[in-house]
């Protein structure tokens, strides 16, 4: 897999995943940091682009919004069951959190079973997670599974320590190709960074507008270039990096 084209503002859309790609992973997801400099820098871009960039993400858009403040951004959360069209706009919701309602008490007195495994509630997706007791992996596919059952209508997907679940019919790639429909993202080349398997569909949807699948990190992946970590993210987007920050305040 070949490192990835310099990206060209004048002809290219951003879409960029956030845990994993923008800030590394971390045991707690609300400990996330990314500097002001790369926040600026990701602002530049996005004025770049003409206003075609979108942070695309399993978490929910309020709380992308706390960590990049003050930059505002297009959005799609829960995997595209949240979507805030351009910045400023109103976040709409795509179901709503009562659906989920039978898989929340399941998943409720499994976590209190196994208090190694936390749960994270986005109102319309439930996340199990694991990280830091890798161990606890199959369990958590068991109880996730057992919450779901045979009902129809939820999707299921393994990511980074983490087992989701969330009604069925959307994702990632799914919510770029509704971005890519309308300004300022028509007519222009989509580019996505994402490192999970989740957004494998983003990468899907990417290729089939002829456009550049970035993988970051390790595994397979659809993607047809890669880069190697958070840091080399930075790198290619001319954001400052964390390391060498830190690397220069203690010197």
């Amino acid at each position: 897999m070949n490192l990835p084209p310099m990206l060209d503002p004048a002809r290219h859309a951003l879409f960029l995943d956030f845990d994993g790609t923008l800030v590394e992973l971390v045991d707690r997801p609300e400990n996330v940091r990314i500097l002001p400099e790369a926040i600026s820098r990701l602002g530049e871009l996005q004025s770049g682009c003409d206003g075609a960039f979108a942070v695309i993400s399993g978490r929910r858009i309020g709380d992308l919004d706390g960590f990049l403040r003050p930059l505002g951004f297009a959005a799609a959360g829960v995997h595209g069951l949240e979507r805030r069209e351009a910045p400023g706009a109103e976040i709409t919701s795509l179901a709503g959190a009562e659906a989920l309602d039978p898989v929340r008490i399941v998943l409720a007195d499994g976590v209190v079973a196994e208090p190694r495994l936390r749960l994270e509630d986005k109102k319309t997706a439930l996340v199990v997670h694991y990280r830091g007791h890798p161990e606890l992996e199959a369990a958590a596919i068991a109880l996730v599974s057992h919450a779901v059952g045979d009902e129809p209508g939820y999707a299921v997907m393994k990511g980074d320590h983490i087992v989701e679940v969330h009604l069925g019919g959307m994702d990632k790639g799914k919510a770029i190709a509704a971005f890519m429909t309308h300004e300022p993202f028509r007519g222009r080349i989509p580019v996505y960074l994402g490192d999970d398997t989740t957004d494998e569909f983003g990468f899907q949807a990417v290729k089939a507008l002829d456009g550049v699948a970035i993988k970051v990190g390790e595994g397979p992946s659809e993607a047809d270039y890669r880069l190697a970590c958070v840091d080399s993210v930075h790198r290619w987007l001319g954001c400052p990096s964390l390391d060498a920050v830190e690397t220069a305040e203690a010197s």
